[in-house]
């Protein structure tokens, strides 16, 4: 499976490993048949915290966690998020 062959399962597997983890995301109602996700809602304040949280409890799980640590090229909200779920 390469990098971009996604599917049901993995979308499932991500959703429970950071079940618990995350906010639910809060929807507002944005007019007829449209929503705006409160992303900033989250302990982040942005959509990346679900992300991170699923990258590192899998490659924890895995046993692909660096003893050394996580890095990322990133002062924004990736580096925030990244940040947040290698402390939890």
């Amino acid at each position: 499976m390469s990098g971009c062959d996604l599917g049901y399962a993995d979308v499932r597997a991500a959703g429970e490993r950071i079940a618990g983890g995350v906010r639910p995301v809060a929807l507002a109602p944005a007019g007829e048949r449209a929503w705006f996700a409160l992303e900033f809602l989250q302990h982040t304040g942005s959509f990346k915290a679900r992300g991170a949280l699923n990258f590192l409890t899998a490659r924890r799980a895995a046993g692909r966690l660096p003893g050394a640590g996580v890095a990322i090229a990133s002062g924004g909200n990736a580096g925030l998020a990244a940040a947040w779920a290698a402390a939890r």
